[in-house]
């Protein structure tokens, strides 16, 4: 099989029919295809249309959570029952043109890549009709965390991507929220995979409402952001403490040069304590630094133990 289109769904009854029809009008010229529908704990109607759909067209498989789990845990229980060489990942209410599968998987090819993704934020690329709350929040979500990883890569949010399937086969994924997407790549790149951008235009929704929950989704990307780069966050608070118990202490001396400085002065500790602890957290930022850089060797670990078990599970079978 060539190519398995994975669609995360939460709530969506009104984008199901017109989602898969698209999709599978674009999947025609490859043969033969598959769309995994994963209802992630759907309140609506949207896992019996699946079925409904499902049951008059063979490629289409739906999978059910009996409860909410995240985007995360959705896209990973269709990676887990993928059977094309090459994943696609695609939303729920087609905010990237499904059209843009075949120059993602051409792309894969004619490059030599192993992930190619969709990029609203590159040159050439654009968005069309997003709020602008949630285009703001998008934006620096991922100039911040694009900044932590390795590679100039402008669109690390996204959800729409082709991967080869060993990409997949070969991470150990544990975000359960949106936050899956940086990860993958964080990881994919640890592991000299080759990642791609192509520019897209990214479309406001037209039905339904959107599942984004921005605070969450803002901290967990904040979070991936300190474990790529821990000295953003200890580097930032260790250097500002170390400026400002400098500015302390050329006060001090200031006092101490026309006879008013007072050792017993409250400053005089407050300047101490800020010096100490800003040189302290640079040590500890360091620190996180070296062990940060160790996930090479921990990620290629896990490949090789999730590659033993897949081949353990195929000698059973």
């Amino acid at each position: 099989m060539e190519v398995s289109v994975i669609i995360p769904m939460y709530n969506e009854e009104e984008n199901v029919l017109h989602t898969l029809q698209e999709v599978k009008n674009v999947l025609r010229q490859y043969s033969p295809f598959q769309i995994i529908a994963v209802d992630d704990g759907s309140a609506d109607n949207t896992f019996t249309l699946l079925e409904q759909y499902a049951s008059e067209n063979q490629e289409v498989e739906v999978l059910k959570h009996q409860v909410n789990m995240g985007m995360g845990k959705a896209l990973v229980t269709g990676f887990k029952n993928a059977k094309g060489k090459v994943i696609v990942t695609l939303d729920a209410d087609l905010s990237y043109d499904p059209n843009y599968i075949p120059l993602l998987v051409w792309k894969l090819y004619e490059e030599n890549a192993d992930v190619v993704i969709g990029s609203q934020y590159m040159h050439g690329g654009k968005t069309e009709g997003i709020p602008f709350i949630r285009l703001f929040v998008s934006k620096m979500a991922n100039r911040i965390v694009g900044y932590s990883m390795n590679e100039n890569i402008s669109t690390v949010t996204g959800i729409l991507r082709a991967y080869r399937k060993e990409v997949l086969d070969s991470i150990e994924i544990e975000s359960r929220g949106t936050a899956i997407n940086p990860e993958i790549l964080s990881k994919a790149i640890a592991l000299d995979f080759k990642i791609i951008e192509v520019p897209v235009t990214l479309k406001g929704r037209e039905l339904g409402e959107s599942k984004v929950q921005f605070r969450s989704t803002t901290i967990s990307h904040l979070l991936l952001t300190f474990y790529e780069r821990p000295m953003i966050l200890f580097g930032f608070v260790g250097l500002a403490l170390c400026i400002i118990g400098v500015v302390s202490a050329i006060y001090l001396f200031y006092l101490y040069l026309i006879g008013q400085l007072d050792p017993n002065r409250p400053l005089m500790i407050f300047m101490l304590l800020t010096l100490l602890s800003g040189i302290q957290i640079l040590i500890f930022g360091f620190m996180a630094t070296q062990i940060s850089l160790l996930k090479r060797e921990i990620y290629i670990v896990q490949k090789e133990n999730k590659l033993m078990r897949k081949r353990l599970d195929k000698d059973k079978d």
